[in-house]
């Protein structure tokens, strides 16, 4: 763990949502031999977003919502501080995701007030222009991890 202070990063913030969360939500750990380990942080409440990561050697790949809000990381002391800060803001309910045929965009305004934000695409549909999508798909704002 010496060796690797993103890991010990990892698995520190790990051990803090964990004990700090409690009851709000539950943090897994998927650790398989040969294969990426992945983090899930599952809220007990529906009206909240769940948000996890994936460890595949040199990136990390960041989670929070539907088909969008997927952030593809480099495996680097510098990103800890955005996937650390993006985890918090989802918890603390500083989410809104936006929804059209095939698609999401999912936004999260982080600890300084800057917002930050992904879209993804699924199937076909999602492939296809949609002008506008964004201001006129349905818009979900998540609630903060309660008890």
């Amino acid at each position: 763990m010496e060796n690797d202070p993103v890991g010990a990063r990892l698995v520190a913030l790990v051990n803090a949502l964990t004990s700090e969360l409690g009851t709000r939500a539950s943090v897994s750990v998927q650790e398989e031999p040969n294969t990426p380990r992945q983090v899930d942080v599952i809220p007990r409440t529906d009206s909240a977003l769940p948000v996890g990561w994936i460890e595949l050697g040199s990136e990390l790949i960041l989670q929070a919502g539907h088909h969008g809000g997927r952030w593809e990381l480099k495996r680097e002391l510098e990103q800890m501080d955005f996937l650390e800060d993006v985890v918090r803001s989802v918890i603390d309910g500083r989410v809104t995701e936006v929804f059209a045929p095939g698609r999401s965009r999912v936004e999260v305004t982080l600890r300084d007030g800057s917002v930050v934000a992904e879209a993804g695409y699924a199937t076909l549909r999602g492939c296809l222009p949609l002008p506008g999508w964004v201001r006129r798909g349905r818009r979900v704002h998540y609630a903060p991890y309660a008890e």
